[in-house]
C-alpha cells in the first residue's frame, strides 16, 4: 500500500513538473496533423522561433520580478518609448554611432526599471499601481515627443539585430534571445542575486531576517527587467524598420501570460527560465498553428485566454500544494 501510495505521489510530481510539456507536444501534433503538412516544417519552425523572440526576451525580464511575487505592468509602454529612443538617436539632428546609440538605450531602460524598483521596494507602492502608473507616465512622454508619429528612415546596419539572418538561415534575433536567456540563467543560478530572488519569492521575511537587503534584491530585479524592455525595443525596431509609439504594449499581457504558463512547468509552481521559454513557445505557436488553419482572429483570443486562465489555475493549485 506505502509502494502504491509512493508511485502515485511520483506519479503527480511527474506531472505536475511536466504535464505542460507534454500538452506543447500534444499541440504540436495536433497542429501537425491538422495544417497538412504545413505546420511542421523546418521554415515554419524557424518562422515561430523568430516571432516569438522579442516576447520571450521582455518575459525574461519579467521573470526575476514575477519570481519575487511581484509584477512589472510598464513593460509594454517602456519597450514602446525604448524603441522610440533608439531610433531617435541614430536618425535625429544628424543622429550618433549604431552601438552606443543600443547602449543608451539599454541603460535608459535599466533606468526606467530602477524607478520602479524604488517606487516598489522602497516607497512601498503597491507594484500594480506603481509600474502601472510609471508606465502611464513613459507612454505620456513618448506621445508628447512623437506626437503619434513613427520615426523612420532608420541606418541600413541596424536591420542586424531584428531582420537579419546569420548564414542567411538563423534569425539575429533568435540568437539574442538564446544569449539573453543564456546570462539570465548565469545571473540566477550562479550568483548571489539570483538566490536572493529565489529566496525573496520563497519566503521574503525568512529572507530578511537572514541579513538579506530584500529590498534592493527587489529593485535589481525590476532593473533586470527594465534592461530587458531595451533590448526587446532594439529587436523589434529593427524587425519592423520603424519605431512607432505603441509598438511594444502588446508584450504586457503576453510577457505575463508567458511567464504564468512556464510557472505550471518544471518548478511546481514557481516562475522559471526554462519555463517562461516554454510559455513564449506555446503562445507563438498557437497564434501561427491558428493562423495556418486560417482561424478567424477572434476565435485566437479566445484559444488564447482559455490557455491562460487554465495556466493561472494550474499555477495556484500547484503553489498551495507547495504551502
Amino acid at each position: 500500500m506505502l509502494k502504491a501510495i509512493g508511485k502515485n505521489m511520483n506519479m503527480s510530481k511527474l506531472v505536475r513538473t511536466y504535464g505542460t510539456l507534454a500538452g506543447y507536444v500534444i499541440l504540436l501534433i495536433a497542429f501537425t496533423v491538422l495544417a497538412s503538412g504545413k505546420f511542421l516544417t523546418a521554415n515554419n519552425i524557424i518562422t515561430i522561433l523568430r516571432q516569438i523572440a522579442m516576447l520571450a526576451v521582455i518575459s525574461i525580464g519579467q521573470t526575476f520580478v514575477m519570481i519575487t511575487g511581484r509584477t512589472d505592468l510598464s513593460v509594454g509602454y517602456s519597450a514602446s518609448a525604448m524603441g522610440i529612443l533608439v531610433a531617435s538617436l541614430m536618425v535625429k539632428h544628424g543622429g550618433i554611432n549604431m552601438w552606443l546609440a543600443v547602449l543608451i538605450t539599454i541603460l535608459v531602460a535599466g533606468l526606467a526599471g530602477l524607478i520602479n524598483g524604488l517606487l516598489v521596494a522602497y516607497v512601498g507602492v503597491p507594484d500594480f499601481i506603481g509600474t502601472l502608473g510609471f508606465g502611464y507616465v513613459i507612454s505620456g512622454i513618448n506621445q508628447a515627443f512623437t506626437k503619434g508619429h513613427p520615426v523612420t528612415n532608420l541606418p541600413a546596419e541596424f536591420e542586424l539585430f531584428g531582420a537579419k539572418r546569420l548564414f542567411g538561415v538563423i534569425p539575429n534575433a533568435v540568437i539574442i534571445m538564446l544569449l539573453v536567456l543564456a546570462v539570465a540563467g548565469v545571473i540566477l543560478n550562479q550568483t548571489k542575486l539570483g538566490r536572493y530572488i529565489y529566496g525573496v519569492g520563497d519566503n521574503e521575511e525568512a529572507t530578511m531576517m537572514s541579513g538579506i537587503n530584500t529590498k534592493k534584491t527587489i529593485t535589481w530585479a525590476f532593473v533586470l527587467s527594465g534592461m530587458t524592455c531595451g533590448i526587446t525595443a532594439i529587436m523589434l525596431t529593427s524587425r519592423l524598420g520603424s519605431a512607432h509609439p505603441q509598438a511594444a504594449e502588446d508584450y504586457l499581457l503576453n510577457s505575463i501570460a508567458a511567464v504564468w504558463l512556464g510557472s505550471t512547468a518544471f518548478h511546481d509552481g514557481q516562475p522559471n527560465l526554462a519555463g517562461t521559454l516554454l510559455g513564449a513557445l506555446i503562445i507563438g505557436t498557437m497564434s501561427n498553428g491558428l493562423t495556418i488553419l486560417n482561424v478567424e482572429y477572434y476565435f485566437q483570443d479566445i484559444a488564447t485566454g482559455l490557455i491562460i486562465l487554465a495556466a493561472v489555475i494550474l499555477s495556484s493549485m500547484q503553489r498551495n500544494n507547495r504551502k
